[in-house]
């Protein structure tokens, strides 16, 4: 029994040694000697090549460090099940990972790769910084982005009015012919947060988002208005209506066209092959009381597991690596618009080439963030799902109806927040 016992010790023991040698706690290498760094995105469209570029660059620049990277559609549930050093992280997912402490802060990194806050621009560094401590490197920020088609369009609208005006215009050439379409789902919570941003209406109230706010009311109605009231947008249209309409391709109204889109920047490439040299892209108009914008951005978080010096000493390689212009602008050129203040300087000298991220960046000093609440995407569930739907569908919705909807939206994101760790 004696020997029994003993042999089941040695086997727990090293069962515990290999445990604490798994996982992103020690340094794996290569079969030539280099440390390997695992890195996990989301980059599953066009853009993934461009990142390809930055990471195979860093790869071949030198002999010490290997980034494994893999782009996956499901990256966020591969990464929280996996084991991996370096994950990319939307904006309004940075303060539920770092709750969850899944994540790390990155201070020392930035100190080590000789990068500094005023690197960023300063709303990037604002979409980091959470509860005092920098928890990503910003790569980049989409906004919703303009576009306009040339063929309608000589200059691009920059208000409400100008909206207005040439509706008008376009209805009297075509009455399939409009200024723009607000869809029904797809980017609903970009536009959603747009005018809020636009009204200077702060959404979120300590830990939740306090949707139910007489200004806000006002606000999301204007959807109602473009197009109920002035018709500057075609009814019925669906998911990614803004698109599909200016491109012609709308589902749910086959017939009609608009001449501009407000929409994301990743739809770039479809428009472009269509469209050509009549494709135009500007900031978006301001149609609130302000001038303001919205979207999400992309910032590169250290996984919380990740102790090994080794592997925090390459990563800070690959951070140094990253955010030399000459590298990071390849991100520019498929189309992201970096807040790297280096490499906007670097896209401004060849503002065509770089035509998205140039636009974009234009409007960096008027962005707002998602409020950076704990479980932000099901906090804003039922306005992205129900209640957006309704002020755009519903051509006798009063602010009374939409008020009381605001009210439902605003106890669930309630329930939500008091799911936050303490």
């Amino acid at each position: 029994m004696k020997n029994l016992s003993k042999f089941i010790t040695l086997i727990l023991v090293l069962s515990f040694v290999l445990s604490g040698c798994s996982g992103n706690n020690s340094s794996k290498k290569s079969s030539d000697g280099r440390v390997e760094i695992t890195f996990i995105n989301g980059f599953t469209g066009g853009d993934g090549e461009y990142m390809k570029r930055i990471t195979d660059g860093f790869n071949k620049s030198q002999d010490k460090y290997r980034i494994i990277e893999s782009q996956e559609k499901d990256h966020y549930l591969k990464f929280k099940s996996g084991d991996y050093d370096l994950v990319v992280i939307h904006g309004n997912n940075m303060e539920t990972y770092r709750l969850d402490g899944m994540i790390q802060s990155v201070d020392e990194i930035y100190k080590n790769a000789g990068i500094k806050e005023s690197d960023f621009h300063n709303v990037a560094i604002n979409l980091v910084k959470l509860d005092g401590k920098l928890y990503g490197f910003p790569l980049d920020i989409h906004p919703l982005t303009m576009f306009y088609n040339k063929e309608f369009v000589s200059d691009p609208p920059k208000t409400y009015e100008d909206l207005v005006t040439l509706n008008s215009q376009l209805q009297t050439q075509n009455k399939e012919l409009y200024a723009l379409g607000i869809p029904s789902s797809g980017l609903v919570e970009f536009y959603a947060l747009m005018i809020a941003a636009q009204n200077g209406i702060n959404l979120q109230k300590g830990d939740y988002l306090n949707f139910a706010q007489p200004s806000y009311v006002d606000a999301l109605m204007t959807f109602h208005d473009m197009i109920w009231k002035d018709k500057i947008s075609p009814s019925g249209l669906g998911l990614d209506g803004e698109f599909k309409s200016f491109m012609k391709e709308a589902e749910e109204n086959k017939s009609v066209q608009t001449a501009v889109a407000l929409t994301g920047p990743w739809f770039y490439q479809a428009a472009k092959e269509k469209y050509g040299d009549n494709l135009g892209v500007a900031p978006i108009p301001q149609i609130g009381s302000k001038a303001g914008a919205y979207g999400n951005s992309h910032n590169i978080a250290v996984s919380a597991d990740v102790k090994d010096e080794k592997k925090l000493a390459g990563i800070t390689e690959f951070i140094k690596y990253l955010y030399n212009p000459d590298n990071l602008i390849n991100w520019a050129e498929g189309g992201q618009a970096p807040t790297h203040l280096p490499t906007i300087e670097k896209i401004k000298s060849d503002p065509e080439k770089y035509q998205i991220a140039h636009q974009n960046s234009q409007q960096f000093d008027s962005f707002v963030g998602a409020p950076a609440v704990y479980q932000f995407g099901e906090q804003i569930r039922y306005i992205n799902e129900v209640v957006f739907g309704k002020v755009v569908s519903e051509k006798d919705l009063t602010k009374e109806d939409l008020m009381e909807e605001l009210k439902t939206a605003t106890e669930k994101a309630k329930q939500i927040a008091e799911t936050k760790p303490q």
